[in-house]
């Protein structure tokens, strides 16, 4: 087989399968000051994710050897670590657990002050996730989803927030949902649909830590609406607190929200 890629030969990268069926699984993970932040906690994620798509774990310690390689004199960036399936099998169907991996590094967004101080705008894209529980919970190569519900935002939204065909909530097109009533935590099932992401087990743990009662739940959209307070999370962003969703606005952030931001001590990219 011959293949260009960009005018280039691309040698066995052209025949994985991660290219052509989306065969793979990622980790996002911020650089800070030559720092791979929460480095362990995206390997445990990332190892999961490689046994649910019975897909071989690359080698941790070669792993994280490229990842310092990349992250060297970085002060602050993005590094992207794919794993996905080599080519093998015929169609579909694969014959092999054997895994490529690629890393790259970019970068890091900066983002307005205001975000973690006074809140984002958050959208309701007219878009709803398909239900697929043998694929809930992970971060694979497919984002198709997200890119479609991407589209269309109003000109002030800084995310959008998802729900299932049952119109349960599910999560942001690139985060994780909490919202807090009477004093609880509450997160979305990810049992059906939607990535598992590793800020969201790390929030509900500290949450968990420090006393503040927290759950997993099926909710609807009415949930949020009538919350207390909500924010949402990723690896980048750490907390962003919601200060307005559809027809709700909130004092933004939430006294819970302000807690855990404190107690999380993420970075910020502003």
């Amino acid at each position: 087989m011959n293949a260009l890629l960009n005018g280039k030969l691309s040698g066995d990268l052209a025949q994985s399968r991660g290219l052509h069926y989306g065969d793979g699984v990622f980790r996002t993970i911020l650089i800070w000051d030559a720092q791979l932040i929460d480095w362990d906690l995206h390997i445990e994620k990332l190892s999961a994710d490689c046994v649910a798509l019975d897909l071989d774990m690359p080698n941790v310690a070669l792993l994280h050897a490229e990842a310092m390689q990349l992250a060297a004199m970085q002060a602050r960036s993005v590094l992207k670590v794919i794993v996905m399936r080599q080519a093998g099998g015929r169609g579909y169907r694969a014959d092999t657990r054997a895994s490529d991996r690629l890393l790259l590094s970019y970068a890091a967004p900066k983002y307005p002050d205001r975000c973690w101080e006074s809140g984002i705008n958050a959208c309701s894209p007219d878009f709803r996730l398909a239900s697929q529980p043998a694929l809930a919970g992970l971060k694979h190569l497919n984002r198709l989803e997200q890119v479609m519900a991407s589209r269309n935002w109003p000109e002030n939204a800084d995310e959008g927030i998802l729900c299932d065909q049952s119109g349960n909530l599910v999560s942001g097109t690139r985060s994780n949902l909490f919202w807090v009533s009477s004093g609880k935590l509450h997160s979305p099932s990810l049992t059906e649909s939607g990535v598992s992401g590793m800020m969201r087990k790390k929030i509900i743990k500290l949450g968990e830590t420090m006393q503040i009662a927290t759950s997993v739940v099926k909710a609807q959209r009415s949930a949020l609406l009538e919350a207390d307070e909500a924010f949402v999370c990723n690896s980048l962003i750490g907390i962003w607190p919601l200060r307005q969703f559809e027809s709700r606005e909130w004092a933004a952030p939430g006294p819970i929200t302000l807690k855990l931001s404190k107690a999380l001590k993420h970075p910020r990219l502003a």
